[in-house]
């Protein structure tokens, strides 16, 4: 018999932060607050303009880390992004 010092957990730790990569842009939601039956939408930045938009209250902890996301992708303006298995846009400009 194994003790519980040997056991480890299924999942690595609850990330409340989620990032997606839509057609339009990348939105960052938290996963512990549901609207509407989705995690609640937090940030938005368009692949075109890169600005991000902060929407409503985010905590200051997601919303440290949302910025520093957001700057990284910035940082890679012209650049190309996978946003899909077979598509990518060039970021800050058309494609």
């Amino acid at each position: 018999m194994s003790n519980s010092s040997d056991l480890k957990p299924i999942h690595e730790k609850h990330d409340r932060l989620f990032c997606g990569c839509y057609p339009g842009g990348l939105v960052w939601a938290d996963r512990d607050r549901l609207v509407g039956g989705d995690y609640r939408r937090l940030a938005f930045m368009s692949y075109e303009t890169l600005e991000l938009q902060l929407e409503g209250r985010v905590p200051e902890a997601l919303r440290a880390r949302i910025v520093a996301d957001a700057a990284e992708i910035q940082a890679k303006r012209g650049q190309s992004f996978q946003i899909a298995g077979n598509m990518s846009v060039i970021l800050g400009g058309k494609q």
